[in-house]
């Protein structure tokens, strides 16, 4: 059987490709024939993984279009079927960068993207000053370690190496504190005015100078940031008579922090990025309801069917080497699921009393931002959705184990689901939240109920392998019958569906944050800003008692500028649970200062 699909698949890729994207015919039933047309589409080599703002992306789109077209579904976009939006994809190399280190009247020279190269999260500037080491950078008293402690870095270019004197292993005692754009964000904080990162000699990780790519979540560090290679590291500490792997190894065998100010030090940065700014496009179709009144209520079907293009940030890849990322089970599974329930439902549209819109999302990979610009500049009225269904890699059922997010957002989802379960084909994960990684949060911080079906992650998880020969197609095409099982429910139940804010949930910030302080802001990636955005505030938290709303964006927190999320994280160290602290936020362009009385995790 594997080896027919490999066939059809080539065979499919070859027809679609040479024919100005000729739409396979498929069944109006629910079948994995026709998933296993879409997604070898949608996962070919011939896409590269559907990178966001690539040539790629947009044949993919239309594909999508075309397919709804074909199906009779009326466009629901800005421009026909597509709603197009700008993401920042990647940061260009100025005329003016440049590094210049001088230890002991000893020039080191560095060539660019050789040697050294801003980072994805450096500020733009020129800066000179003595150089000061400081380790690993990191902060952690509760631990009985503070590279800080013995240093003054005001005015100062600081030295610092990545990870911590545990190795670069992820399940560090230190937790994030290890990360370098909030090492970064600590070393600004004690007056660092640049920071030059770099792998010590004693970590394993191969030599690899940190990505220009841009983080959505990081930008920018308001600092000049570099990285360096370790043997221009090794140098710079042989110029002052240092033995650089010594040091490191002292630190780590010790956990004892071991920084000072290199003597006759000088170095010169200087950044100039400019921001690559591309268009993108959600493909949206609408499918009418006949109920007088209920047509006016919309459930909306989504599924993001951006991927990660040929690697670079969140490539799980071993090599960094670009390599197509195809992305089969994410998202081209749910990106297929989306297309198969509107051929079922628009072959049932005389059973329809709620109308349907189907969504398909770009730039999920680079934080939510296709169905962020959706809820915030939506083609429907945004009160007359009602509902919404996720489907974000469903491609890999094992053992009938099936996760669904949002079970709390409604009091409908629970019984529903399991009614539609009844003889217990699929062995459930509920859980509650309505926020999770994938873009059904953005509906649910519009207090729209959601659900979220999931088959859970692999060892194929963003990397190259995640390919069209690992897809349970059989599995997928049982998930979305259940699907279309609650689907049709909506659609045809009379019943309104009734929204529940789920109490207590933690806001999904991209990482595990361990801080021992709880405000209760929601991160909101879709535009870069200098401050921390806030997409929303969760429920009876902190922050909804100091009167933060969706848009503010929190520009200092206590004594400490914020510019970043790392930043916010960063000042929040120190605090306890009952502190309340002067938080300052942009409003309509206005400060404004609100006190927030810090909980608890």
């Amino acid at each position: 059987m594997k080896r027919y699909y490999q066939i059809i698949s080539l065979i499919l890729v070859f027809i679609v490709s040479c024919s100005t994207l000729k739409i396979p015919q498929t069944n109006p039933d629910i079948d994995q024939k026709d998933l296993f047309n879409h997604l070898s589409f949608l996962a070919s080599d011939e896409l590269k993984g559907r990178g966001t703002g690539t040539p790629e992306i947009d044949k993919a789109s239309e594909y999508l279009a075309k397919y709804f077209k074909n199906l009779g579904l009326k466009p629901k976009g800005e421009d026909g079927y597509f709603q197009k939006f700008k993401v920042t994809t990647d940061l260009k190399l100025k005329e003016n960068n440049s590094l210049f280190v001088k230890l002991n009247s000893q020039e080191i020279n560095f060539t660019l993207k050789v040697d050294y190269q801003p980072t994805g999260f450096s500020g733009n500037g020129s800066v000179e000053g003595e150089l000061v080491f400081a380790g690993y950078g990191i902060e952690a008293e509760d631990l009985g370690y503070n590279d800080y402690s013995d240093i003054d870095l005001k005015d100062k270019i600081a030295l610092i190496m990545r990870y911590s004197p545990e190795g670069d292993k992820p399940d560090t005692k230190f937790g994030f504190k290890v990360q370098s754009n909030f090492k970064v964000s600590a070393a600004k904080n004690k007056g660092a005015k640049a920071v030059i990162l770099f792998t010590g000699p004693n970590t394993v990780e191969n030599d690899k100078l940190i990505s220009l790519v841009p983080d959505p979540a990081a930008m920018n560090a308001g600092i000049p940031v570099v990285s360096i290679n370790t043997e221009k590291a090794k140098e710079i500490f042989e110029k002052a008579g240092l033995d650089l792997l010594a040091i490191q190894k002292g630190i780590d065998s010790l956990q004892r922090p071991n920084s000072f100010k290199l003597q006759s030090s000088y170095a010169k940065v200087t950044v100039e990025l400019e921001p690559v700014i591309k268009e993108t496009r959600n493909v949206i179709a609408f499918l009418e309801g006949n109920d007088p009144q209920l047509k006016n209520e919309i459930v909306v079907i989504g599924a993001h069917y951006d991927h990660l293009g040929m690697g670079g940030r969140g490539s799980l890849a071993s090599s960094k080497e670009p390599q197509v990322h195809n992305g089969a089970d994410d998202n081209a599974s749910g990106t297929s699921g989306v297309l198969e329930l509107a051929e079922y439902f628009s072959a049932r549209k005389n059973q329809l009393k709620r109308s349907l819109l189907f969504i398909l999302f770009s730039g999920e990979e680079l934080g939510l931002l296709g169905s962020k610009h959706f809820v915030d500049n939506p083609t429907v009225p945004i009160n007359q959705i009602v509902a919404m269904i996720n489907m974000d890699m469903i491609g890999r059922l094992n053992e009938n184990r099936l996760t669904v997010y949002g079970t709390g957002t409604s009091p409908k989802w629970k019984p529903l689901l399991n009614k539609l379960n009844s003889d217990s084909s699929f062995k459930f994960n509920f859980i509650d939240g309505g926020f999770g990684p994938s873009d059904h949060s953005s509906f649910y911080s519009k207090n729209i109920p959601v659900l979220f079906f999931f088959t859970g992650t692999h060892q194929d998880y963003h990397k190259p392998s995640d390919d069209v020969d690992k897809i349970n197609f059989a599995g997928m095409e049982k998930v979305l019958k259940l699907v279309s099982g609650v689907v049709t429910d909506l659609v045809s139940n009379p019943e309104k569906i009734e929204f529940t804010k789920v109490q207590g949930e933690a806001p999904q910030q991209g990482r595990r944050m361990n801080i021992r302080v709880y405000v209760g802001t929601i991160p909101d990636y879709s535009e870069q800003v200098e401050g921390f955005k806030i997409a929303g505030v969760n429920d009876g938290s902190p922050a909804e008692k100091a009167g933060l709303k969706a848009g503010d964006i929190i520009i200092k927190f206590g004594d400490k500028p914020v510019k970043n999320i790392y930043d916010y994280m960063y000042a929040m160290q120190g605090y306890k649970p009952g502190d309340k602290v002067d938080v300052v936020v942009l409003r309509n362009g206005q400060e404004v200062k609100v006190v927030i009385e810090l909980g608890s995790r």
